[in-house]
């Protein structure tokens, strides 16, 4: 059975190019570099989003995009690129798994809850045509998760 992993984001990113990624630079990625970011389960991918966002502003026009993994699909740990990385580190060890195309995915561990699992897709490399891409879904964060 293929794992599903999910992204939760503004429907203008469900695409799943890595565009965004490679607009601004993330934890695992600098500027210029094309990655997706997706998680284990929906509700890591809703905590990954709330610890960027403002509680005044209320975020709408989201989706869930879920994409399913071959069961053939060779997933990367962070671990085979990187000696127990520092932060610092963290956007070089994603940038050298990216040029390396040593997998499609990188397996790595979430900042906000250390012990669940983030995925990293390289849509570079030539078998991230094999993921499955779900049809997007609205998405609605709940309204107490930003509460006064």
């Amino acid at each position: 059975m293929p794992r599903r992993v999910y992204r939760v984001c503004r429907a203008v990113h469900a695409q799943l190019d890595g565009v965004g990624a490679s607009d601004v630079g993330g934890r695992w990625n600098s500027p210029g570099r094309l990655v997706v970011y997706m998680a284990e389960s929906i509700s890591l991918a809703v905590l990954e989003n709330l610890v960027h966002m403002s509680k005044v502003d209320f975020p709408n026009s989201y989706v869930v995009v879920a994409a399913d993994l071959p069961d053939s699909m060779t997933i990367l740990t962070e671990d085979i690129f990187g000696e127990q990385a520092t932060n610092r580190d963290l956007r070089a060890l994603g940038d050298r798994w990216i040029d390396s195309l040593a997998s499609a995915v990188l397996q790595v561990r979430s900042a906000v809850v250390r012990v669940e699992h983030n995925y990293l897709l390289n849509p570079a490399h030539p078998d991230f045509h094999h993921i499955i891409v779900q049809p997007p879904e609205p998405f609605q964060f709940d309204t107490r998760l930003f509460a006064e």
